[in-house]
């Protein structure tokens, strides 16, 4: 090689976002620091993107989505496995898993892992996490063939589980990490639960008396087996990504991420002392990592379920995250409800796999 010859330098996330160079394929690309993203084609590096794995990746739909309202939404990549920090620094393991926090410091106990090298399917074993302040309730992530659920508020009651745990899983594992909406999902387009696809972006309109199917409104007033629809109806015309609820791995091993970056128990953060207003997602004060509102503004539905009952109904679904109107909630509760409830308080994000 002759000695003027410059190697040429791979291109780093901050170099992408400087180009907004559209992805067409999936691939593999790193931050200043060599941690791994991988980009599902039709994305691109969002404009306001951090530079590194811990200010938080984030990219924006160009044309992974057909539909031109869905198109422009935002996720922020979750790694699992160890990253480097911004000051050179090796992390802790983030293990995919279920996690319970401390609820006064916010140290993560893992409950379950996804899988371990001993055991690749271990999610399968449907573990029941305990918590404090639900006794004899136990929380359950059901791996079988996906289920719409039964809208019913007695006995029969059941929500909507993941379209596909394991394939989200394996992804997971393939890809070294996963992506969570930037933003609490707002109303993209269509005109039914069947056909209706959501966005995440920073919302245009919001209400505490009823939703507004307007382009852009926050999107809350939704039972858990509406959302899961939605949710996954979202990219169902995508060939390179996947769309679902939010499932417990999802969204405790996000927190365990955001809190290993440096937002000290972050777990027990509760939305009503940042807000106790409902804002439009994204206007707050609660960005971690990229991440909005994961502690406030409205709860989210996700696709974990309970075993509470009584002698006339049951509250099998899961809500997830602290909310405008009380203090109580916060960023790690997993609060019971039937699966025909809706409320101005509770909506739902995304989350996306290839």
């Amino acid at each position: 090689m002759a000695e003027d010859e410059e190697i040429e330098r791979p291109k780093t996330v901050a170099d992408y976002k400087e180009s907004g160079e559209v992805f067409d394929e999936t691939k593999t690309i790193y931050d200043e620091k060599e941690n791994e993203i991988t980009v599902p084609g039709g994305f691109k590096i969002a404009s306001d993107s951090g530079d590194t794995v811990q200010q938080g990746v984030v990219i924006e739909d160009v044309n992974a989505s057909t539909n031109s309202a869905v198109q422009g939404s935002q996720f922020v990549w979750i790694p699992v496995g160890k990253f480097t920090k911004d000051n050179g620094e090796e992390s802790n393991e983030i293990i995919l898993g279920r996690y319970t926090f401390d609820e006064t410091y916010g140290t993560p106990n893992l409950e379950q892992a996804a899988y371990t090298g001993e055991n690749l399917e271990n999610y399968k074993e449907e573990i029941g996490i305990e918590v404090s302040y639900a006794p004899n309730v136990k929380f359950i992530e059901y791996s079988g063939t996906h289920r719409d659920g039964v809208a019913s508020s007695g006995l029969d009651g059941l929500n909507a589980t993941a379209k596909d745990l394991g394939a989200w899983i394996d992804s997971v594992k393939e890809n070294g990490g996963y992506y969570i909406g930037r933003y609490e999902a707002s109303y993209a387009s269509g005109t039914s639960v069947e056909n209706y696809k959501a966005a995440t972006k920073v919302s245009e309109g919001n209400s505490i008396s009823s939703m507004s199917y307007n382009p852009g409104t926050l999107w809350n007033f939704i039972t858990q087996l509406e959302a899961s629809k939605v949710a996954i109806n979202t990219y169902a015309d995508s060939s390179v990504a996947k769309s679902d609820l939010v499932n417990s791995y999802a969204w405790d091993t996000a927190i365990v991420f955001i809190q290993e970056c440096g937002k000290i128990n972050y777990a027990n953060q509760d939305g009503y002392s940042i807000n106790n207003n409902l804002i439009n997602t994204g206007t707050g004060q609660d960005e971690v990592c990229k991440i909005n509102d994961i502690a406030s503004n409205i709860m989210e539905w996700t696709t974990e379920y309970s075993s509470y009952n009584n002698s006339s109904n049951t509250s099998p679904c899961i809500g997830r995250g602290g909310y405008y109107y009380d203090s109580n909630p916060f960023a790690t509760i997993r609060s019971t409800d039937s699966a025909t409830n809706k409320y101005s308080s509770v909506g739902f994000r995304l989350s996306l796999y290839m």
